[in-house]
Protein backbone atom coordinates (compact mmCIF):
# COMPACT_ATOMS: atom_id res chain seq x y z
CA UNK A 1 0.00 0.00 0.00
CA UNK A 2 1.06 3.53 -0.86
CA UNK A 3 0.40 6.75 1.07
CA UNK A 4 0.82 10.50 -0.04
CA UNK A 5 1.80 12.57 3.07
CA UNK A 6 1.30 16.23 2.74
CA UNK A 7 2.34 18.74 5.22
CA UNK A 8 1.50 22.42 5.55
CA UNK A 9 4.35 23.27 7.88
CA UNK A 10 3.28 26.85 8.57
CA UNK A 11 -0.45 26.29 9.15
CA UNK A 12 -1.74 27.14 13.04
CA UNK A 13 1.59 27.11 15.09
CA UNK A 14 3.40 24.81 12.69
CA UNK A 15 3.67 21.89 15.70
CA UNK A 16 1.95 18.90 13.72
CA UNK A 17 5.07 19.42 11.05
CA UNK A 18 7.40 18.27 14.17
CA UNK A 19 5.36 15.08 14.05
CA UNK A 20 6.58 13.78 10.52
CA UNK A 21 8.56 10.84 11.87
CA UNK A 22 5.59 9.59 14.05
CA UNK A 23 2.92 9.75 11.25
CA UNK A 24 6.10 7.96 8.65
CA UNK A 25 6.45 5.20 11.25
CA UNK A 26 2.98 4.35 12.06
CA UNK A 27 2.31 4.87 8.52
CA UNK A 28 5.27 2.03 8.27
CA UNK A 29 3.80 -0.17 10.50
CA UNK A 30 0.81 -0.60 8.96
CA UNK A 31 1.86 -1.40 5.97
CA UNK A 32 2.35 1.65 3.88
CA UNK A 33 5.31 3.02 1.73
CA UNK A 34 5.09 6.98 2.19
CA UNK A 35 6.11 9.56 0.13
CA UNK A 36 6.40 13.03 1.91
CA UNK A 37 5.63 16.56 0.30
CA UNK A 38 5.66 19.90 1.97
CA UNK A 39 3.01 22.46 0.61
CA UNK A 40 4.34 25.98 0.18
CA UNK A 41 2.02 28.23 -1.05
CA UNK A 42 3.28 30.49 -3.66
CA UNK A 43 5.87 28.25 -4.61
CA UNK A 44 3.84 25.70 -6.75
CA UNK A 45 3.76 23.31 -4.03
CA UNK A 46 0.27 23.40 -3.87
CA UNK A 47 -1.82 20.60 -2.80
CA UNK A 48 -3.47 20.37 -6.27
CA UNK A 49 -0.42 20.28 -8.36
CA UNK A 50 0.81 17.36 -6.04
CA UNK A 51 -2.03 15.85 -6.23
CA UNK A 52 -2.51 16.50 -10.51
CA UNK A 53 -1.93 13.35 -12.49
CA UNK A 54 -1.06 11.48 -9.54
CA UNK A 55 -4.85 9.20 -9.39
CA UNK A 56 -4.42 5.36 -8.58
CA UNK A 57 -0.85 5.61 -7.13
CA UNK A 58 -2.04 6.17 -3.37
CA UNK A 59 -4.29 4.11 -1.52
CA UNK A 60 -3.97 6.98 0.98
CA UNK A 61 -3.68 10.45 0.44
CA UNK A 62 -2.68 12.47 4.48
CA UNK A 63 -3.42 16.14 4.94
CA UNK A 64 -1.50 18.00 7.52
CA UNK A 65 -2.76 21.59 8.13
CA UNK A 66 -5.80 23.56 8.65
CA UNK A 67 -9.56 23.74 7.40
CA UNK A 68 -7.43 26.15 4.31
CA UNK A 69 -5.14 23.20 3.20
CA UNK A 70 -7.98 20.60 3.79
CA UNK A 71 -10.06 22.88 0.80
CA UNK A 72 -7.31 22.58 -1.84
CA UNK A 73 -6.65 18.55 -0.71
CA UNK A 74 -10.02 17.82 -1.45
CA UNK A 75 -10.39 19.70 -4.54
CA UNK A 76 -7.87 18.29 -5.42
CA UNK A 77 -8.80 14.52 -5.03
CA UNK A 78 -12.63 14.96 -5.95
CA UNK A 79 -11.23 16.08 -9.27
CA UNK A 80 -9.96 11.40 -9.55
CA UNK A 81 -12.77 9.61 -10.66
CA UNK A 82 -11.07 6.76 -8.06
CA UNK A 83 -10.47 8.66 -4.85
CA UNK A 84 -8.53 7.28 -2.15
CA UNK A 85 -9.13 7.15 1.61
CA UNK A 86 -8.39 10.72 3.10
CA UNK A 87 -6.48 11.21 6.21
CA UNK A 88 -6.89 14.43 8.25
CA UNK A 89 -4.32 15.79 11.20
CA UNK A 90 -5.42 19.19 12.05
CA UNK A 91 -2.92 21.69 12.55
CA UNK A 92 -4.95 24.80 11.59
CA UNK A 93 -5.90 27.84 14.22
CA UNK A 94 -9.83 27.08 14.08
CA UNK A 95 -10.37 23.29 12.82
CA UNK A 96 -13.60 23.45 12.42
CA UNK A 97 -14.11 20.73 10.19
CA UNK A 98 -11.73 17.94 12.55
CA UNK A 99 -14.36 19.42 15.70
CA UNK A 100 -17.51 17.90 13.14
CA UNK A 101 -15.52 14.57 13.04
CA UNK A 102 -14.10 14.88 16.88
CA UNK A 103 -11.02 13.99 14.99
CA UNK A 104 -9.35 16.26 18.03
CA UNK A 105 -6.62 15.58 21.34
CA UNK A 106 -3.45 14.89 21.67
CA UNK A 107 -1.01 14.33 18.35
CA UNK A 108 -0.53 11.00 18.76
CA UNK A 109 -3.81 10.07 19.36
CA UNK A 110 -4.87 12.01 15.95
CA UNK A 111 -1.56 10.47 14.23
CA UNK A 112 -3.30 6.60 15.39
CA UNK A 113 -6.56 7.29 13.63
CA UNK A 114 -4.96 7.44 10.25
CA UNK A 115 -4.70 3.34 10.49
CA UNK A 116 -6.69 2.62 13.58
CA UNK A 117 -9.81 5.10 13.06
CA UNK A 118 -12.81 3.65 10.63
CA UNK A 119 -13.43 5.09 7.29
CA UNK A 120 -16.42 7.26 6.97
CA UNK A 121 -18.34 8.48 3.81
CA UNK A 122 -19.05 11.86 3.89
CA UNK A 123 -20.57 14.47 1.42
CA UNK A 124 -18.89 17.50 -0.50
CA UNK A 125 -19.74 20.56 -1.74
CA UNK A 126 -19.70 21.57 -5.33
CA UNK A 127 -19.22 25.43 -5.98
CA UNK A 128 -19.34 25.83 -9.39
CA UNK A 129 -15.81 24.30 -10.71
CA UNK A 130 -14.61 24.00 -7.07
CA UNK A 131 -15.04 22.05 -4.13
CA UNK A 132 -15.44 22.87 0.04
CA UNK A 133 -15.04 20.95 2.76
CA UNK A 134 -17.75 21.73 4.95
CA UNK A 135 -18.57 26.14 4.76
CA UNK A 136 -19.58 28.37 1.24
CA UNK A 137 -20.14 31.77 2.50
CA UNK A 138 -20.64 35.62 1.19
CA UNK A 139 -21.62 38.59 3.46
CA UNK A 140 -19.98 40.44 6.28
CA UNK A 141 -16.89 38.88 7.84
CA UNK A 142 -15.97 36.39 5.67
CA UNK A 143 -13.43 38.15 4.32
CA UNK A 144 -11.37 37.69 7.69
CA UNK A 145 -11.14 34.08 7.13
CA UNK A 146 -8.84 34.94 4.63
CA UNK A 147 -7.60 38.26 5.37
CA UNK A 148 -6.55 37.55 8.81
CA UNK A 149 -2.45 37.64 8.58
CA UNK A 150 -0.62 34.24 9.15
CA UNK A 151 1.95 35.78 11.68
CA UNK A 152 -1.08 36.42 13.91
CA UNK A 153 -2.77 33.19 13.36
CA UNK A 154 0.36 31.50 14.87
CA UNK A 155 0.34 33.45 17.58
CA UNK A 156 -2.74 33.87 18.49
CA UNK A 157 -4.68 30.83 17.28
CA UNK A 158 -8.35 31.11 17.30
CA UNK A 159 -8.26 35.45 19.15
CA UNK A 160 -6.61 36.51 15.69
CA UNK A 161 -10.18 35.88 13.88
CA UNK A 162 -12.29 38.00 16.72
CA UNK A 163 -9.39 40.56 17.24
CA UNK A 164 -9.86 40.60 13.47
CA UNK A 165 -13.42 40.69 13.31
CA UNK A 166 -13.73 43.72 16.29
CA UNK A 167 -11.39 46.09 14.41
CA UNK A 168 -13.63 45.69 11.18
CA UNK A 169 -17.07 45.71 13.31
CA UNK A 170 -18.08 48.98 11.82
CA UNK A 171 -17.53 48.66 7.80
CA UNK A 172 -19.29 44.72 8.54
CA UNK A 173 -22.35 45.67 10.18
CA UNK A 174 -23.50 47.88 7.26
CA UNK A 175 -22.70 45.27 4.92
CA UNK A 176 -25.55 43.90 2.44
CA UNK A 177 -26.31 42.99 -0.57
CA UNK A 178 -29.13 42.13 -2.99
CA UNK A 179 -29.13 38.33 -3.51
CA UNK A 180 -31.77 35.75 -5.36
CA UNK A 181 -31.32 32.46 -3.87
CA UNK A 182 -33.69 29.55 -5.62
CA UNK A 183 -33.06 25.96 -4.27
CA UNK A 184 -34.75 22.69 -4.41
CA UNK A 185 -36.53 24.14 -1.10
CA UNK A 186 -37.96 26.73 -2.71
CA UNK A 187 -36.56 30.85 -3.63
CA UNK A 188 -35.81 33.60 -1.42
CA UNK A 189 -35.32 37.25 -2.69
CA UNK A 190 -33.10 40.29 -0.16
CA UNK A 191 -31.09 42.09 0.69
CA UNK A 192 -28.10 40.04 3.12
CA UNK A 193 -25.65 40.32 5.57
CA UNK A 194 -24.56 36.98 5.62
CA UNK A 195 -25.46 33.79 3.89
CA UNK A 196 -23.58 30.56 4.04
CA UNK A 197 -24.07 26.87 2.57
CA UNK A 198 -22.72 24.02 5.19
CA UNK A 199 -22.45 21.02 7.00
CA UNK A 200 -20.89 21.36 9.92
CA UNK A 201 -21.06 21.53 13.76
CA UNK A 202 -19.38 25.16 13.51
CA UNK A 203 -18.36 28.03 11.41
CA UNK A 204 -15.24 30.09 12.66
CA UNK A 205 -15.07 28.68 15.80
CA UNK A 206 -18.90 29.51 16.70
CA UNK A 207 -20.89 26.31 16.95
CA UNK A 208 -24.15 26.18 15.27
CA UNK A 209 -25.23 22.68 16.93
CA UNK A 210 -28.74 23.91 17.64
CA UNK A 211 -29.26 23.86 13.76
CA UNK A 212 -27.33 20.84 12.83
CA UNK A 213 -28.06 17.47 11.73
CA UNK A 214 -25.62 14.84 13.43
CA UNK A 215 -25.50 13.18 10.33
CA UNK A 216 -22.65 14.53 7.60
CA UNK A 217 -23.50 12.02 4.66
CA UNK A 218 -26.97 12.24 4.34
CA UNK A 219 -26.46 14.03 1.06
CA UNK A 220 -28.21 17.40 2.74
CA UNK A 221 -26.55 20.80 3.40
CA UNK A 222 -27.54 23.73 5.51
CA UNK A 223 -28.30 27.52 3.97
CA UNK A 224 -28.94 30.41 6.56
CA UNK A 225 -29.15 33.81 5.55
CA UNK A 226 -29.49 36.53 7.73
CA UNK A 227 -31.11 39.60 6.72
CA UNK A 228 -29.57 43.17 6.75
CA UNK A 229 -31.10 43.72 10.36
CA UNK A 230 -32.09 47.62 10.06
CA UNK A 231 -30.27 48.99 13.72
CA UNK A 232 -28.15 48.15 16.54
CA UNK A 233 -31.07 46.51 18.65
CA UNK A 234 -31.41 44.19 15.44
CA UNK A 235 -27.92 43.07 15.49
CA UNK A 236 -28.79 42.04 19.02
CA UNK A 237 -31.63 40.27 18.05
CA UNK A 238 -30.18 38.15 15.51
CA UNK A 239 -27.35 37.37 17.73
CA UNK A 240 -29.16 36.33 20.58
CA UNK A 241 -31.06 34.06 18.36
CA UNK A 242 -28.06 32.67 16.98
CA UNK A 243 -25.94 31.63 19.77
CA UNK A 244 -28.92 30.46 21.20
CA UNK A 245 -29.86 27.91 18.33
CA UNK A 246 -33.27 29.62 17.73
CA UNK A 247 -34.05 29.94 13.71
CA UNK A 248 -37.08 31.85 14.15
CA UNK A 249 -36.54 35.17 13.59
CA UNK A 250 -37.83 37.40 11.17
CA UNK A 251 -34.17 38.11 9.68
CA UNK A 252 -32.96 34.68 9.49
CA UNK A 253 -33.89 31.69 7.15
CA UNK A 254 -32.24 28.09 7.23
CA UNK A 255 -33.32 25.28 5.38
CA UNK A 256 -32.18 21.96 4.33
CA UNK A 257 -31.34 21.96 1.05
CA UNK A 258 -29.55 19.75 -2.15
CA UNK A 259 -28.76 22.26 -4.12
CA UNK A 260 -28.98 26.10 -4.80
CA UNK A 261 -28.13 28.78 -6.79
CA UNK A 262 -27.18 32.60 -6.19
CA UNK A 263 -27.76 35.66 -8.33
CA UNK A 264 -26.62 39.29 -6.81
CA UNK A 265 -26.39 42.46 -8.31
CA UNK A 266 -23.64 42.64 -7.95
CA UNK A 267 -20.27 40.76 -7.95
CA UNK A 268 -19.96 39.65 -3.97
CA UNK A 269 -16.66 37.56 -2.31
CA UNK A 270 -16.72 34.08 -0.99
CA UNK A 271 -15.24 32.35 1.21
CA UNK A 272 -14.96 28.32 1.06
CA UNK A 273 -13.27 26.38 4.16
CA UNK A 274 -11.99 29.73 4.89
CA UNK A 275 -10.25 30.35 1.49
CA UNK A 276 -11.05 32.97 -0.97
CA UNK A 277 -13.18 31.66 -3.17
CA UNK A 278 -13.53 34.28 -5.72
CA UNK A 279 -15.66 37.54 -6.25
CA UNK A 280 -18.90 36.66 -8.44
CA UNK A 281 -22.31 37.63 -9.06
CA UNK A 282 -23.62 34.27 -9.73
CA UNK A 283 -22.87 30.63 -7.87
CA UNK A 284 -24.47 27.35 -8.06
CA UNK A 285 -23.67 25.11 -5.53
CA UNK A 286 -24.55 21.43 -4.92
CA UNK A 287 -23.53 18.54 -2.39
CA UNK A 288 -22.18 15.56 -3.85
CA UNK A 289 -22.92 12.53 -1.22
CA UNK A 290 -20.33 10.83 0.35
CA UNK A 291 -17.88 11.37 -2.30
CA UNK A 292 -14.90 11.22 0.16
CA UNK A 293 -14.06 8.28 3.07
CA UNK A 294 -12.44 9.78 5.66
CA UNK A 295 -10.47 8.74 8.69
CA UNK A 296 -11.85 9.17 11.90
CA UNK A 297 -12.17 7.87 15.29
CA UNK A 298 -13.41 4.93 16.76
Amino acid sequence: MKALLLINGSAGTGKMSHSTYHMIEKLSLSGYETTVYPIIPGSGLTAEALLDGKEGLYDMVVCVGGDGTLNHVVDGLMRWENRPLLGYIPAGSTNDFAKGLSIVGPPHQMIATLTEGTPMAYDIGAFNDRHFSYVAAFGAFVAISYATEQKYKNMLGHAAYVLNGLSRLGENINYSCHMWVSTNEGSEEGDYLFGAVYSTVSIGGISLKGQMRSELSDGMLELLLIRKPNNIIDVEQIAASLLAGNINSPYITFKQIRRAKFVSTEPVNWTLDGEFGGSLSQAEIHVEKQALKIMVPK
